[in-house]
């Protein structure tokens, strides 16, 4: 080997341009991107904003499909196309000019459902988010509330997610209570029950399951409310227009999942109220499906059931179950034959049947079918109790909260038929009282406020006035509107009745 060729070898080795030096422009856009996404609080990898996480999403491909679960604190959007996009704009635009000194109201609902799993549609999520902004900020309200929704997906699946980050932010947030919480489920139980065990308070709007005031385990939640009423309310008032209007042959269809303590408990309360027997129940469990949809499978299951329904000749059918479910039953009843001796029959139900209503429906085609539930609110509810004393105050209560909604916000008056804006907005109005009446910021603060809103301090809302059991959080002597739904998918009021046979405040004894 020669001494030039041995020098060639063992000299300074030839160094390359660095990766950097070759991808400089790729390098510099990737640090742009960086620095840009840390002002807005994002990772580029990522689709969701502070307090949020994704799921169902590809974290590899920016802007595939994905839903983000937790607290919203930016307020931005919660998935792809997201429909509440607006909503959240006001909301953002609002919390920004509280200032330092603010106290906050956390909305909680699954704010994406998903029509192939979910029952509640989004309209009635939409609804529910107008209602809260009419409570957290009317034209004369006090300053300084922000208001934050939280997603806790299908059926509650995420409730842990956004637990730990309403618990974590409860501090820094001043967070006054979590409102609404969407359906009954065992994922929402245990959800309000790890806010209770962290002192902080809940006030649930739609939550109508019996058991939602109690943990896993049977133990009373300490810190949980409810605006609304409870199953055993409404099956009451269905059993009281049930045995006024003389029928005789009823049938239960129920909805035996574990997971949906609406349907369990509201069958469970109805057994226990009706003076007439059950003769024939059939019973259903629906799972998610990888190739049909929850009401397609159910239109099958209950087109089953026809020959069933036929013989025992119901004069009236109870229905404990998801609005969803109820159509793809009327559906099957009105649209599957004949029935030898049975012309027509009326399915009563309870409050989750207004999901249902606004669609058009087939009622009378082989069988005559006629729609009654118990609803949570209804907007002329009042005037079926005109000649009660009592009528002007809560004509006026009512009056004043549709003159925020739709004078204040501009929300359509059409948005309220369904009542998910009225229960909604006497959740928040609770909250927003527990608050002004608390001298202290501290969130393990607010529970007490809240129980002190009681048959003697009762806060007017858009149902009536909102006053708490002081050994349940149960909300005393509910107005129930019982609603028809006819085929074109409108709603008319029926009846009105209370959940303790009187209106709140009529006797000395209010707060039993």
């Amino acid at each position: 080997m020669s001494e030039t060729r041995e020098h060639a070898e063992t000299g300074p080795p030839v160094r390359p341009r660095g990766w950097a030096r070759r991808h400089r422009a790729l390098l510099i856009a990737v640090v742009v991107l960086l620095a840009g996404a840390a002002l807005v609080g994002l990772r580029p990898w990522e689709s969701c904003g502070a307090g949020l996480h994704t799921v169902g999403a590809d974290e590899e491909s920016v802007g595939s499909s994905y839903v983000c679960v937790g607290l919203n604190l930016d307020s931005g959007p919660v998935r792809d196309d997201d429909p509440l996009d607006p909503l959240e704009k006001l909301i953002k635009g609002r919390n920004d000019t509280v200032g330092d000194n603010f106290k906050t109201i956390v909305v909680l609902e699954n704010l994406a459902p998903d029509p192939k799993v979910d029952s509640q549609p989004f309209s009635f999520v939409r609804r529910e988010v107008q209602g809260a902004i009419t409570a957290a900020w009317p034209k004369k309200g006090p300053p300084g509330f922000k208001l934050l929704l939280a997603n806790y997906g299908s059926n509650a699946d995420h409730w842990r997610v956004v637990a730990d980050e309403i618990i974590a932010a409860a501090a820094a947030q001043r967070i006054v209570a979590v409102t609404d919480v969407g359906i009954s489920s065992e994922n929402g139980r245990a959800l309000v029950a790890e806010l209770s065990r962290h002192g902080i308070a809940t006030i649930g709007a739609t939550v109508t399951a019996d058991n939602m005031n109690t943990d896993p385990r049977g133990a009373r939640i300490e810190n949980f409310f409810r605006v609304g009423p409870t199953n055993t309310d409404e099956a009451r008032a269905a059993a009281a227009y049930i045995a006024e209007h003389g029928f005789q042959r009823v049938m239960m269809i129920q909805g035996v999942s574990k997971e949906d303590t609406y349907a369990t408990t509201l069958a469970e309360a109805f057994k226990n109220s009706s003076k007439i027997p059950v003769i024939f129940t059939k019973t259903y469990d629906v799972k998610p499906l990888a190739d049909t949809s929850r009401e397609a499978y159910l239109r099958g299951l209950f087109s089953r059931w026809h020959n069933d329904i036929c013989g025992a000749r119901p004069d009236l059918i109870y229905f404990a179950g998801r609005g969803l479910d109820l159509g793809a039953l009327v559906a099957a009843l009105a649209g599957d034959g004949a029935c030898e001796g049975l012309d027509s029959v009326t399915v009563m139900t309870g409050d989750d049947a207004s999901t249902l209503a606004g669609n058009p429906l087939e009622l009378n085609k082989d069988i005559g079918v006629r729609i009654r539930y118990t609803a949570l609110a209804y907007p002329d509810q009042w005037e079926m109790f005109t000649a009660d004393p009592a009528y002007p105050t809560y004509k006026k209560n009512h009056d004043n909260f549709v003159a925020e909604f739709t004078g204040t916000h501009g929300f359509p008056k059409g948005e309220l038929w369904d009542g998910a804006a009225m229960i909604a907005h006497d959740a928040v109005a609770a909250a927003v009282e527990a608050a002004l009446r608390n001298v202290s910021s501290d969130p393990v603060s607010v529970a007490d406020m809240v129980r002190s809103i009681d048959c003697n301090s009762p806060v007017p809302g858009a149902t009536g006035f909102v006053a708490f059991d002081q050994t349940t959080g149960n909300q005393l002597d509910k107005a129930l509107p019982i609603l028809s739904i006819d085929a074109d998918g409108s709603v008319h009021p029926v009846d009105l009745v209370w959940s303790r046979g009187r209106p709140l405040n009529t006797e000395p004894d209010c707060g039993r």
